[in-house]
């Protein structure tokens, strides 16, 4: 039996056509805006195995779905990367990309290269060592340095992703794009989310990406990069020829043309960041599963919410 919904199109007419597949909830940093440094994390038995996520993300792609970033927590942390990339690697219609801390990113090169994984999104909130630590509990910058140096040597299309937060890495906005430029990365600005832990945050450490903008215009002339509807990011080319881009999940929801859904490491299905609610798919058969594929279009909000108390380390970041 065929789904009813021969392409997933919800009640506000979006497309999804993209999905943020979370391989684990585990991670090996402990960044202050996703996750507390005594975090407790899910029992590997609840995580959804190589062959699950196989059959889940190949139904999805005969509905539509065209493209799937691994995230986690720390998606390169779970002990069955490979296998996961080799049996998702089998669907030929689905364009798969990674989001990764870098931290384990260098050994993995040739594995992705292999599975025809080439775009990397690399968090890195800051150039200096002791704000690096002061972020992200973490000792080892340089080691996340080489790892970027090392993907654009062998050819993966990087984007760097930096969450900007008032007081704490702001003053490295132009280091930032210096360093984007010298790489010939793309850099992307984050605003602070108020998604679980971070709403823990002091409220002036958000900023908005019209703040982050306009200091940026101070150095550079900024003409505006054409991007698909559905982006999460407005980019631009900055006078010194480099690529930068900022998502304004806060300040300027893209709600309206949406495009994503997100699967957790134990198989909830979520059809929105900003809902607490999701369906539960380990368990089902095919036909369940379709049901409830075609049950979750409904559960994507025309708006999105001010702020969830779920965690995005378990939720796909």
């Amino acid at each position: 039996m065929g789904p009813i919904n021969q392409q997933l199109i919800d009640p506000q007419g979006r497309v999804i056509r993209k999905l943020r597949l979370s391989l684990t909830d585990r991670c090996n940093l402990r960044c202050r805006y996703c996750m507390p440094p005594d975090a407790e994390f899910l029992s590997s038995d609840r995580y959804l195995q190589p062959n699950e996520y196989r059959d889940i993300v190949a139904e999805l792609a005969e509905l539509g779905i065209q493209q799937v970033r691994l995230t986690g927590g720390e998606p390169l942390l779970r002990r069955e990367f490979p296998e996961i990339v080799t049996a998702l690697a089998t669907i030929p219609t689905i364009e798969l990309s990674l989001t990764t801390n870098g931290l384990l990113l260098e050994p993995h090169l040739s594995l992705l290269k292999n599975a025809g994984i080439h775009k990397l999104n690399i968090s890195l909130d800051s150039l200096q060592a002791a704000t690096f630590h002061r972020i992200t509990y973490g000792h080892a910058l340089e080691r996340v340095l080489q790892a970027i140096a090392q993907a654009v040597q062998q050819g993966f299309q990087v984007k760097l992703n930096m969450v900007v937060m008032r007081g704490w890495n702001d003053h490295e906005l132009v280091d930032m794009v210096a360093y984007g430029k010298q790489l010939g990365v793309e850099v992307r600005f984050l605003e602070l989310m108020r998604v679980g832990y971070a709403c823990q945050l002091p409220q002036n450490a958000f900023i908005s990406a019209q703040e982050m903008l306009a200091r940026l215009q101070e150095h550079y002339q900024l003409t505006s990069i054409p991007s698909p509807r559905d982006s999460t990011a407005f980019r631009f080319r900055t006078s010194c020829g480099a690529t930068i881009g900022f998502i304004a999940s806060e300040s300027q929801p893209f709600c309206g043309h949406c495009s994503r859904w997100r699967l957790s490491a134990d198989g909830i299905l979520r059809a929105c960041l900003f809902r607490e609610g999701g369906i539960a798919l380990r368990g089902m058969n095919a036909q369940q599963r379709q049901q409830a594929y075609q049950q979750l279009l409904g559960m994507k909000p025309a708006v999105r919410g001010q702020t969830v108390s779920h965690a995005m380390y378990q939720i796909g970041g």
